[in-house]
């Protein structure tokens, strides 16, 4: 009996050490997909492009001399669905498309004002791609912007990633932007990219200034905005500011400046910067003979980084009203941000239909579930604001004036 144990042991060890994993994939078999842009063509297609890793060409360290040429391959085809498109791609090269390490997906304008639920749709369907990947929009094609080379890192679809985590402006992941869709009170946004110069390199040839300008241009993708949906359908545009400022009303502020102005006529005339360290935003909803209300308090902290005016900060009285000009700078840009989502888009993007559902359950199914689109536009919204410095840095009064009185 022990002998066959024995035996029987052995043939299964034996069986495990010659059985290879049956579902390994080799990587010289697949084509791993950093980015992918959708675009809708004239005769109502979709065009699908994908910029793919050229594995080969991962050693090493990337600089600003390595373009995308050299890093990544693009393809792109059209089709009567996203997964027509990319079927047609797969036909065309001899590697299987992985979709796994995908960072970004770009949407073109004119799909973006069409409705990109179908996009969405294959995007959260496809079990390839993951949910975290960064849904973007831009003005214009969202393929053009696929063959715009990296300056930092391997493939430009990387420094876009690298971006959005550091969340300088609002931004949406595939799967934010579904659950949005879904979400009762609260409108999708994403974030928008577009081309930019990055600056211009010297040269020793001979051309003319316009031919010098022309080919020295570099060209980079910047993070510029948000793009403004109502249900899946673009409607507009926030500059980088209110992307910000949306930030701020997430309590997803991560890194963030505010700079103010003292007027030329006071004689204190001068700018001032903080570096913002902490930022809290509370929303409460309230309902008063049918009017609906909602108060944002924000309190943030923060240290003074620049000081050109006058104002010595060693004064307690000097240090309060540069807390309260920092106070009104950010109670505007929240109002102007309301404002530009209530009356030039009529969507909430900012969540208050969220807030007032979790907070008003049952008046919000009474009244507002089913026609909140119409009610947001004549919400109230009262805003208050509380700044606190914790540092001035290592002086008090500015350097500038006292060069200035010194020179006198």
């Amino acid at each position: 009996m022990r002998k066959q144990l024995t035996v029987f042991l052995s043939l299964c060890v034996l069986m495990y050490m010659i059985t290879g994993c049956w579902s390994r994939i080799e990587l010289n078999d697949i084509a791993i997909v950093t980015a992918a842009s959708l675009d809708l063509v004239d005769d109502q297609k979709i065009q699908l492009g994908v910029q793919v890793m050229k594995t080969k060409m991962t050693k090493g360290t990337a600089g600003k001399g390595d373009s995308s040429d050299n890093t990544t391959l693009i393809f792109s085809e059209q089709g009567d669905s996203v997964m027509d498109a990319y079927r047609k791609i797969q036909k065309k090269i001899p590697r299987n498309l992985i979709f796994s390490h995908n960072r970004i997906v770009i949407i073109g304008e004119k799909l973006a004002r069409s409705g990109i639920t179908p996009i969405i749709e294959f995007f959260s369907r496809y079990r390839d791609v993951r949910g975290n990947s960064y849904l973007l929009t831009t003005k214009g094609k969202a393929f053009e912007l696929l063959n715009v080379g990296p300056n930092f890192e391997k493939f430009s679809a990387e420094e876009i990633r690298e971006e959005q985590k550091a969340r300088v402006i609002d931004n949406a992941t595939i799967r934010d932007f579904a659950y949005r869709l879904l979400e009762a009170g609260i409108e999708p946004i994403t974030s928008q990219l577009q081309i930019i110069p990055a600056g211009e390199k010297s040269t020793e040839t001979s051309d003319t200034d316009s031919e010098k300008k022309n080919k020295n241009n570099e060209l980079s993708l910047a993070l510029v905005g948000v793009g403004v949906y109502r249900k899946d359908r673009l409607v507009g545009w926030m500059n980088a500011q209110e992307a910000e400022t949306l930030l701020w009303l997430r309590n997803k502020m991560k890194d963030s400046v505010i700079t103010v102005m003292i007027p030329d006529e006071n004689k204190l005339f001068g700018k001032l910067s903080v570096q913002l360290m902490k930022s809290k935003a509370t929303i409460k909803s309230n309902i008063t003979n049918d009017q609906v209300q909602f108060h944002i308090n924000i309190e943030m902290t923060g240290d003074l980084f620049e000081n050109t005016t006058k104002l010595s900060t060693n004064s307690s009285k000097n240090l309060h009203t540069v807390q309260q000009l920092f106070e009104n700078e950010v109670e505007r840009r929240v109002r102007l941000t309301i404002q530009k989502s209530k009356r030039k888009f009529k969507t909430d993007i900012i969540g208050f239909g969220s807030k007032l559902h979790r907070q008003n359950n049952k008046v919000w199914n009474e009244k507002y579930a089913d026609r909140w689109d119409e009610a947001f536009s004549n919400i109230e919204v009262d805003v208050t604001t509380k700044f606190t410095i914790i540092g001035t840095g290592r002086i008090n009064d500015s350097l500038i004036w006292e060069e200035k009185e010194m020179q006198k």
